[in-house]
């Protein structure tokens, strides 16, 4: 299981968009390479109705879900049985304002 990591911002189809400038988005993916698990999560994220503006290229990988923090665990629960799970951190505009 692989933990992604990318800034996403909201596509005009998107649920936030207008209310989000923006996310951090934590995609797990229970696929086999990291090369297929990249491509899945661009797909993910574009289907959720976000664009994507970078996937940091770090990534972790999880034998196990004593490998994993408490805070994740149902994402990484989720990911067990469907394949994937993602959590996007949004950022509100006003958040930018000094």
């Amino acid at each position: 299981m692989f933990q992604l990591n990318a800034h996403v911002l909201p596509s005009i189809d998107s649920s936030q968009f207008g209310k989000a400038k923006g996310a951090y988005a934590i995609i797990f993916i229970n696929y086999a390479d990291i090369d297929g698990a990249y491509a899945l999560a661009k797909f993910y994220i574009e289907e959720d109705g976000w664009v994507i503006d970078e996937i940091e290229d770090e990534y972790l990988l999880f034998t196990s879900a004593e490998d994993v923090s408490d805070e994740y665990q149902q994402y990484y629960h989720e990911a067990l049985e469907t394949g994937y799970s993602m959590l996007f951190n949004c950022y509100e505009k006003d958040d930018l304002v000094d």
